[in-house]
């Protein structure tokens, strides 16, 4: 039997920017971090490795909200390389202790503390966005923002990989609840809906995540 959907007691969105980044912080410090379950997620490994989804060879990737970087470090190459971000400065010490640890290099990823919706965005943008326990950290009122957003930092022909999740009708979050409608009721006037279907899943969210992948319009 699942667990059921761990909902963070903490109220991060009803104050100013800085206290957004304070709160996500404290959870870090404390070691509160439910979401993180020890590894690359399963659906990622299963549309590359089983599905043969066909990654960039080479080019720019982003993850944002990155926590300890497992499915930067599992995307990044000599030619593919990565970008980890997250607004928590106590994650972002974390994952570059982890990549030093492993001599991880940096040519092959980097880890950035910063606001999603703000940070310097590179030229020529991104071949590919991984979302994965992002989306759901955002409340409804912020969720045309991560679309725009997600459009803007995307070059045309690029794609954006989402891991929809949590799927249920829980009160309250983060993670808030989502539905395959949300994302294409967002993403369709800016993105070309690729695919959409079950996926593997961590065993606390069995039927709770489907794979998705779309691309940018040009």
């Amino acid at each position: 039997m699942s667990r059921p959907v761990p909902i963070i007691p903490i109220n991060v969105y009803t104050e100013p920017e800085v206290d957004l980044c304070r709160d996500w912080d404290k959870l870090w410090v404390s070691s509160t971090t439910p979401w993180d379950h020890g590894g690359v997620s399963p659906a990622l490994v299963q549309l590359v490795e089983e599905r043969g989804y066909p990654l960039p060879q080479e080019g720019r990737v982003l993850v944002p909200g990155c926590g300890r970087g497992y499915d930067v470090f599992y995307l990044a190459n000599e030619k593919r390389h990565v970008c980890g971000l997250d607004i928590s400065p106590t994650a972002i010490e974390e994952v570059k202790k982890i990549q030093h640890s492993r001599n991880f290099p940096e040519s092959f990823a980097n880890f950035i503390c910063d606001d999603f919706f703000k940070f310097p965005v590179p030229n020529g943008l991104y071949d590919l966005v991984y979302d994965y326990t992002f989306f759901c950290a955002l409340p409804s009122t912020m969720r045309s923002d991560w679309a725009s957003r997600m459009a803007e930092i995307i070059r045309p022909g690029g794609s954006l990989i989402c891991l929809i999740f949590p799927i249920s009708e829980h009160e309250g979050g983060p993670p808030f609840s989502v539905t395959v409608e949300i994302y294409r009721k967002l993403l369709t006037p800016f993105f070309e809906e690729l695919l959409l279907d079950d996926c593997k899943s961590h065993s606390s969210r069995q039927g709770k995540e489907k794979i998705s992948v779309w691309e940018r319009r040009a």
